[in-house]
């Protein structure tokens, strides 16, 4: 039963998470050392899973049709998920100053660092994790345009600021390993094993941080707000659930077919815990870092519950 691998799979990532949390409690996991870990991740790690597993890939007519059917509803999910967290922000009454990072971390998830870890230990192969970097790119270009713009939004960045920022290590990955899939190149294998090597210890990187980022978190205070707890079930509960039901209607009423497995990608990314990103982004733009910092902390470990049980729904319906 595929529920159970992803107990199981998120068991294996919550001891890793355990083992940051005690590295970094007893200072073997430093500040430096987490930060250098972050960035580890998302400039070479990622970037050469997502590289390798394309490469790995053979096109074909149903591969990028289930592809941009993944992009627009990626896209829709994400506008979606904008759109419930300002109805929630909303019925908290939350303030100019709060209400951003809880419509952004509304919408965006931890796809990097818990997402593709999962979808591919979840779905190895490297085809749901086409389907993950699908959304990842739609969600990139969303946070830096519309996300920036509302967390910062006494000084927004120009057009030329946001297009740098849609431009990093993992979007050439995804143009580079595109490149290859349609032209149907292959790496020799000197160069192929390092890349692929490295890109899978992307999974084990990204919970130590995590791990690293939740033992620094104010406990004291954590658990008693409120406005976390009603975030992670509007993100990771109500909203994935809804979208099942919206999608699955369109899909019918349009008789349109579509791969299980991207299927589920969508619903598992729009469903993650909070994005970290969200954090430093917060103390970037002097708005609220602690409580973008709560909302992870929360979010993270209540997804040990939810994310389970959005893919035990998506496996009952068929989907």
């Amino acid at each position: 039963m595929q529920s159970e691998i992803i107990i199981n799979q998120i068991l294996i990532l919550s001891i890793i998470v355990f083992i940051g949390v005690v590295a970094t409690k007893s200072g073997v996991i430093t500040e430096t050392l987490k930060e250098g870990i972050a960035s580890l991740v998302v400039n070479i790690t990622l970037p050469f899973l997502i590289f390798s597993s394309f490469t790995a890939l053979d096109i074909t007519l149903e591969l990028l049709k289930n592809g941009l059917l993944v992009i627009l509803m990626s896209l829709a999910s994400l506008f979606f998920l904008l759109f419930a967290g300002r109805l929630s922000a909303a019925a908290l009454k939350m303030r100019r100053d709060t209400s951003p990072i809880h419509i952004l971390h509304t919408a965006f998830g931890n796809i990097v660092f818990l997402g593709f870890p999962l979808i591919n230990a979840l779905f190895p192969g490297g085809q749901a994790l086409f389907y993950a970097t699908l959304f990842y790119m739609a969600a990139t270009a969303i946070l830096w345009t519309i996300g920036v713009n509302l967390l910062n939004y006494t000084d927004p960045p120009g057009i030329k600021q946001k297009l740098r920022n849609l431009v990093n290590p993992n979007t050439i990955a995804f143009i580079l390993g595109i490149i290859f899939m349609l032209s149907g190149l292959r790496m020799p294998a000197v160069i192929d094993t390092p890349l692929t090597g490295l890109g899978q210890t992307t999974s084990y990187l990204s919970m130590l941080y995590i791990g690293s980022m939740l033992a620094r978190t104010d406990m004291h205070r954590v658990f008693i707000q409120p406005e976390a707890y009603v975030l992670s079930v509007n993100k990771m509960i109500v909203s994935p659930l809804l979208l099942i039901i919206i999608f699955r209607v369109i899909l019918n009423s349009l008789s349109l077919t579509m791969d299980p497995v991207a299927f589920a990608v969508v619903i598992l990314q729009s469903g993650t815990p909070c994005m970290a990103i969200i954090v430093v982004l917060a103390k970037k733009f002097n708005a609220n870092d602690a409580l973008a910092m709560e909302n992870v902390f929360i979010s993270t470990i209540l997804s040990l519950f939810t994310l389970p049980f959005l893919y035990w729904v998506i496996e009952v319906l068929n989907f």
